[in-house]
């Protein structure tokens, strides 16, 4: 079910921004020329191996670009594969909203309806399970449980259940509705939620209320390590050698059946949809997803790696990260690093705008592999949205 009806201005902070559609206005082939060559320098800055670019201004592609190899000696095309990662955790929270909009869900109700077993259910919902505020510790941060069997076997098959008995075999930091703290395992529960609510596998859901309805012909789900060829190979040195790591076992990143990949026109595409203006979530419903209601709750914790304190800087809505007047998502896994950010139509003077960018790296590309690998898609975002949108900039992270 589609809706026409605006989204009211106020709850993105862009009150008295609102521009008519009518003064949209396209953009010139030099400002076309401008965003390719912030592209084309951050490119050459990074030493990236590969760069795939998407601008959509209302819903339409104004410039694409694909720079670099996919792999060794084989260059990158525009519509070559890589992993979408966090981006499907926008896709989640809209097939919970869309399912609280056909009634089949209450967000605000007790997951223990359909997760009786399950530690602190009895409080937890999904509405903070999609926000992240439900407590259930990331079984990410587990150093000896996940990083160094990872490390050690990322080929490794990972069942939901392996995940959440994971989280769940580490204490508890705050109570549902208390703190937030970033968590893949939240999302893992929610996953579980959502197929007993409907009596519908993870996989299932997503074909239908997600890549059928957006005709996301070049995005699949896969629980293992397959991408359908053009790949975009991926490479990384975060274990200690320089190494091809495009097969990667991604079951661990996200509920069972919502692990996919992709290709940069669905990503800005299904993005600029999802978030940028109502239509394929209701007003309200996307009121919810993307309000910054979260600013200034949280704390940080002894012990809680991510539980920190949410700002205009960086806020959560459902399944969103939202950072100044943008929406994001920044998935980062096993050399492969992307960002999507989408300005609503009501803050912007030329129409919503949705910037897309994918990389890989060289060896190159990171001083030091010792640490966390820098998301090298999300500064060439926010330089082009400085250009598109000087008036609301992105803050960097």
């Amino acid at each position: 079910m589609f809706f026409a009806a605006r989204l009211a201005v106020i709850f993105m902070g862009c009150v008295g921004a609102s521009w008519p559609i009518a003064q949209a206005q396209e953009l010139d082939l030099r400002s076309l020329e401008e965003i390719r060559s912030i592209a084309s320098a951050q490119f050459e800055k990074h030493h990236l191996n590969s760069l795939l670019l998407q601008v959509r201004i209302d819903g339409k592609d104004v410039t694409s670009l694909a720079l670099g190899e996919a792999m060794t000696g084989v260059p990158a095309k525009i519509d070559g594969r890589f992993r979408n990662g966090a981006v499907a955790l926008t896709y989640i929270a809209a097939l919970a909203l869309r399912l609280a909009e056909e009634g089949i869900v209450d967000l605000d109700m007790p997951i223990s309806r359909w997760l009786p077993d399950l530690p602190a259910s009895g409080k937890a919902t999904i509405r903070m399970l999609a926000n992240m505020t439900a407590g259930y510790p990331d079984h990410v941060a587990n150093d000896e449980k996940f990083v160094k069997p990872f490390i050690e076997d990322p080929f490794r098959t990972w069942k939901p259940q392996d995940l959440i008995a994971v989280s769940l075999s580490q204490a508890r930091r705050f109570a549902p509705g208390e703190n937030w703290d970033y968590s893949h395992s939240g999302y893992v529960i929610l996953g579980q939620v959502l197929e007993a609510a409907t009596g519908k596998p993870m996989h299932r859901l997503m074909d239908e209320y997600i890549l059928t309805p957006l005709k996301l012909g070049g995005t699949f789900g896969f629980d293992n390590a397959t991408i359908p060829e053009p790949a975009i190979h991926a490479f990384t040195a975060e274990r200690g050698v320089w190494e091809d790591a495009t097969y990667w076992n991604p079951s661990w990143t996200l509920p069972a059946g919502a692990i996919q990949v992709t290709t940069i026109d669905d990503m800005a595409r299904s993005f600029d949809t999802i978030v940028g203006s109502a239509g394929f979530l209701s007003a309200q419903s996307l009121k919810q997803m993307i309000e910054p209601r979260l600013i200034g709750f949280g704390v940080p914790l002894e012990g809680c790696p991510t539980c920190h304190s949410l700002t205009k800087r960086f806020n959560y809505g459902l399944g969103a990260m939202l950072r100044g007047d943008w929406v994001f998502q920044t998935p980062l896994f096993g050399g492969y690093a992307s960002a999507v950010g989408t300005l609503p139509q009501e803050c912007s003077r030329i129409g919503r705008i949705t910037i897309a960018v994918a990389v890989t790296f060289t060896r190159a590309s990171v001083e030091d592999w010792s640490g966390r690998a820098p998301n090298l898609a999300d500064a060439t975002v926010a330089l082009i949205a400085a250009k598109l949108a000087p008036e609301h900039p992105v803050p960097f992270l």
